[in-house]
């Protein structure tokens, strides 16, 4: 009797794992595609990179339902790689600045080629969502980041 409530147990806890969405999607309209893993609202926990049609690529980020800190710097680490974006006074992560071009860049490979892809902020908060599909959902080049020098 109590395996089969073990059983039920890890059902009932799994159920919102499992209904995560666990594959990267892209979707466009005229203005912007957008590149997605997670789920989004609520209390759920996301990655949305942003590439406008005119570049200026940003990444929005949220754990359990908050969005990334003001100005801080969210870590990520895909792929053995260990990347850090600087999020901005809205808590969006730019990529059109120097650091962040070239980090925008290295998670862009490290998203394509990892199998997960780990997120903290500095205030401890963490998520590790997926990277499955990401191949298939995100060009092999990353969007263009509006960086000029």
């Amino acid at each position: 009797m109590k395996a089969v409530w073990a059983v039920g147990i890890g059902l009932l806890v799994a159920a919102p794992i499992m209904a995560l969405p666990t594959h990267w999607s892209a979707k466009q309209d005229s203005a912007f595609t957008r590149y997605t893993v997670g789920e989004h609202g609520g209390r759920g926990s996301h990655v949305i990179i942003a590439c406008p049609t005119g570049g200026g690529a940003e990444v929005e980020v949220a754990i359990d339902g908050l969005r990334a800190p003001a100005d801080s710097e969210i870590g990520f680490r895909a792929a053995g790689r260990t990347i850090v974006l600087k999020s901005n006074d809205d808590g969006l992560m730019r990529a059109a600045s120097r650091h962040n071009a070239r980090a925008f860049e290295t998670l862009w490979q490290a998203i394509r080629s990892g199998d997960r892809l780990e997120i903290s902020f500095t205030n401890g908060v963490a998520a590790t969502l997926p990277l499955s599909g990401s191949m298939r959902a995100l060009p092999l080049a990353a969007c263009p980041t509006g960086y000029r020098a």
